[in-house]
């Protein structure tokens, strides 16, 4: 099994969630251990050399396949909220752009190296909302990682990344 066979499980929906938007769908890799196994271990090959103390999950689809990540490196876990005020103690928030309207991130605050994880990158709107608010809660955000990073959008990411799969 391959990379390839991770490929063709994705799924895609035109104008979902709105019109003019292309929808990456991931879950019938989620719902294939072997396709997500594969995944896993790409991610994990993609980052093997790159020390840091916390995974950061973006809410929500990033922290599925993040929360197995951080289980087999052995690494804390940080959530990277977007429903505001379900995270409690000291939190800082940001508001960023995505590729189709704008959204909040919220983090509760701490200190370490943070890997940012999320599913998709298109424009990096999200992942720059992640790397803003993590440095106001005291993280020191050092490289990003995705599943399925689209070609067809310019990125402008504020941390070196890298994907496990480019479409």
């Amino acid at each position: 099994m391959s990379l390839s066979y991770v490929k063709n499980k994705i799924e895609f929906y035109q104008d979902f969630p709105i019109e003019g938007v292309e929808y990456i769908d991931l879950n019938p890799i989620y719902k294939d251990p072997k396709a997500r196994d594969i995944l896993v271990e790409i991610c994990i090959e993609n980052i093997k050399n790159i020390e840091f103390d916390y995974l950061a999950l973006i809410e929500s689809r990033g922290f599925l396949i993040g929360s197995i990540i951080a289980d087999k490196l052995n690494k804390g876990i940080i959530l990277c909220r977007s429903k505001k005020d379900r995270l409690p103690g000291k939190i800082q928030t940001v508001r960023h752009k995505l590729e189709y309207g704008e959204a909040v991130m919220q983090v509760q605050e701490g200190e370490g190296k943070v890997m940012i994880f999320d599913d998709v990158l298109a424009t990096g709107g999200t992942a720059n909302g992640a790397f803003k608010v993590l440095n106001l809660g005291g993280f020191t955000p050092i490289h990003s990682l995705f599943l399925v990073e689209l070609s067809k959008f310019d990125v402008n990411c504020d941390t070196s990344y890298s994907s496990a799969i480019v479409l």
